[in-house]
């Protein structure tokens, strides 16, 4: 698992110093790589001095923990370059004859169907904390194969967000404007984030639980960044495989969370419809690259 996380710091900070130039914050990215690698290393030898289940979960937990650093530092390789959101929006046109993000939630405004797409897409959350509580305390002979899967999936997922810049609906239709996308016109912004913020807009029903729940998470930790292919599908799409392997009936409600999140994303304007479709073929393919690489790795040699 550590292995996973240290590759990935590696080939980012190559990347990072090729980029030095046009990257506004470097001295951050150098920070959080050096401070990741720290925290590798501490409860490695932690686990080192303690073998034990908890030491162990203290190792994956961290990991766990520090995806949600990962995740917005993607920014800062994404703000120098080109942003691709007009290419994937005209395929969504070409694909659906409209765009689905924009009209969605205005054509199902309903408070309960609200809750209920917003409820589907902070369960992501959930369903990671869950299927890997249920190989620990049930399959923990298998969880060090499912945990370094998890993990080469998701930062295989980083690798292609970082070269292929997509902010998503929720930014690009307010940047260039709503009667544009209307009429499907999409303009290219370009490098539209070297030099300005935006703030992104969620459709729903404001009052409700999941909703401002919803918010808070964006709040604390979203960007123009990550939405092609959509890794809340692919990764949901990777723990429902491994759910449905530990247990039929637990494989069953992830698949239900698993089906809301599709359409969430879409609804809130998180992702474009191509997004879930390329979500569902990547997660497919990550899942397996990331198992043949166990297989090649670890069990060929036993």
């Amino acid at each position: 698992m550590e292995w996973v996380v240290l590759a990935y710091i590696v080939i980012t900070l190559v990347l990072a110093f090729i980029l030095r130039e046009d990257m506004p914050n470097m001295s951050r990215v150098v920070s959080l790589r050096i401070e990741g690698a720290s925290i590798i290393l501490a409860l490695w030898l932690a686990y080192r001095c303690i073998p034990c289940r908890f030491t162990y979960l203290a190792r994956y937990c961290a990991q766990l923990w520090m995806l949600s650093l990962w995740y917005p530092d993607l920014f800062e390789f994404n703000c120098c370059m080109p942003y691709l959101d007009h290419f994937i929006a005209t395929w969504d046109q070409s694909l659906f004859g409209c765009q689905p993000a924009l009209l969605f939630a205005e054509k199902v405004s309903s408070p309960v169907f609200s809750e209920l797409m917003c409820m589907g897409y902070v369960s992501y959350f959930f369903i990671m904390a869950s299927v890997l509580l249920f190989y620990f305390f049930q399959r923990y002979e298998e969880l060090e194969k499912m945990t370094f899967i998890f993990f080469t999936s998701f930062f295989l997922t980083y690798i292609v967000f970082i070269f292929v810049p997509v902010c998503g609906p929720q930014y690009y239709y307010e940047i260039v404007g709503v009667d544009n996308i209307a009429q499907g016109t999409f303009p290219d912004i370009g490098r539209y984030f070297l030099d300005n913020t935006q703030t992104q807009y969620n459709p729903g029903w404001k009052d409700g639980f999941f909703y401002k729940l919803l918010v808070f998470t964006h709040e604390t930790g979203e960007r123009p960044i990550a939405a092609f292919p959509s890794s809340h599908v692919a990764i949901t799409l990777i723990m429902t495989i491994f759910a449905f392997k530990g247990n039929w009936k637990f494989g069953g409600v992830i698949l239900f969370l698993f089906i809301l999140i599709c359409f969430a994303t879409v609804y809130i304007r998180a992702h474009y419809a191509v997004d879930v479709i390329a979500g569902c073929v990547f997660g497919l393919f990550v899942y397996l690259m990331s198992w043949l690489l166990w297989l090649l790795l670890f069990e060929m040699k036993k």
